[in-house]
């Protein structure tokens, strides 16, 4: 079984490596903003996660090089034992954004990791949602080989999750549910309201968000899109990256109380046994926080809102097949199978547009389609250039399949 799923997967990969949309590596040009050099090409950017243009700001540029300077490149020491003056004042106003005691690491795969050992024990049940990310995914398994029982349920399947909490409940002792906010490949996003719904229903019901994709563009001071939906829950636990929108790099652990923040600190694996955030990497999240923490992130909010209602609204127009109908920055257009999209996207790249696919192994295999990232570097006119074009290579690649757009949009769903 696994064997098979690798041998598909591999296929899928090495097509796209063929086609010259996957494992590209950028020319020695800077970066600039909107463009991505690949060989001869500057490709518009329709695929970097930097929602808010915060990565290359110059304020961050220069608190990280700043940083760098006081304090090197890199800090050999376990944070258990020592941390850089800067680490704590990163982690202090990172807090104000969420209001709540913050842990940082270099990554967010190594906060599931740092967290779920401490809260999840061998006499409580996990369920995943089947599209939360992978390092969630990777990190369940921690839990698992110590008796945990995990299991997954079909996407934002509610009415299941229910039915198991109440099943589950007779067994064990807490019911973690595992989501993401805003999920990476559809876009589409967690019904944190019924969550929340649930969770003052079942005593036994505690939810796990990583919410990395909704962090900086949703929220008050940019706390996420989950937070934005509901208050911080007392049996909600949340981590967030500190890329992506945020523009700086490493992964934040908001813990409900500074007893759980203190347990995990002492305990947490890879806070203990890997090394800590870099300090370039401390100056930037401090940087983008206090951005973060005044009214210029309303302005950038606002502007992103605008490109995203911007491109739905031309998507819907064109009779093209996005598969989100929420605004978020992650678009996915529908074009169910993996060597279709593949194509369209070697298509699109040499019309001049830097985008991903969402395939096998990341969705199902016959439910694949094509990532448009929005985010600030692009304007309408780069909105309208790309929307032109993703018809014109639709055309050409359903033609070539004997293919119409409505059998297409027959297929487009979010996947259970």
């Amino acid at each position: 079984m696994q064997d098979k799923f690798s041998e598909v997967a591999a296929q899928v990969v090495s097509y796209a490596i063929e086609r010259g949309v996957s494992h590209q590596t950028s020319n020695k040009k800077p970066f600039q903003e909107n463009k991505i050099a690949l060989g001869d090409k500057n490709l518009t950017n329709f695929s970097i996660c930097d929602y808010l243009a915060l990565s290359n700001d110059n304020r961050l540029k220069e608190a990280a090089i700043e940083s760098l300077r006081n304090n090197g490149v890199y800090t050999a020491i376990s944070r258990t034992y020592l941390k850089l003056n800067i680490y704590q004042e990163a982690e202090e106003i990172v807090s104000r954004i969420f209001n709540k005691p913050t842990l940082l690491l270099p990554r967010t795969t190594l906060a599931h990791i740092s967290v779920f050992p401490i809260l999840i024990a061998p006499t409580d049940a996990v369920i995943l949602d089947h599209q939360v990310h992978t390092s969630v995914r990777m990190a369940s398994d921690h839990v698992k080989v110590k008796g945990t029982y995990c299991e997954s349920l079909p996407h934002n399947d509610l009415t299941q999750l229910e039915e198991r909490i109440i099943e589950l409940g007779r067994k064990y002792d807490k019911i973690w549910y595992l989501v993401d906010g805003v999920y990476s490949m559809f876009g589409d996003t967690c019904p944190m309201k019924e969550l929340e719904w649930l969770m003052n229903k079942y005593e036994q019901l505690h939810v796990y968000v990583d919410d990395a994709h909704g962090m900086s563009w949703a929220g008050e001071h940019g706390r996420g899109y989950a937070l934005s939906q509901i208050e911080y829950h007392p049996r909600l636990f949340l981590t967030t990256s500190l890329g992506k929108g945020f523009g700086a790099g490493g992964g934040a652990i908001v813990c409900p109380d500074e007893a759980t923040r203190d347990r995990i600190k002492m305990l947490g694996a890879p806070l203990m046994f890997t090394s800590p955030v870099e300090p370039a990497t401390l100056g930037s999240i401090i940087q983008s926080a206090k951005i973060h923490l005044s009214d210029e992130l309303g302005v950038r909010q606002q502007l992103l809102e605008d490109n995203m209602a911007y491109f739905y609204a031309q998507a819907t127009a064109k009779g093209l097949p996005v598969v989100n109908s929420e605004h978020t920055p992650i678009a996915l257009m529908a074009a169910v199978y993996p060597d279709l999209v593949i194509d369209i996207a070697n298509i699109m790249f040499a019309k001049g547009f830097h985008l991903t696919g969402g395939v096998f192994p990341a969705v199902p295999l016959h439910n694949s389609g094509l990532r448009v990232v929005l985010n600030l570097y692009q304007s309408h006119e780069d909105i309208d250039q790309l929307l032109d074009a993703f018809v014109e290579a639709y055309l050409i690649e359903l033609k070539k399949r004997k293919m119409t757009m409505d059998e297409v949009q027959s297929q487009i769903k979010v996947p259970a």
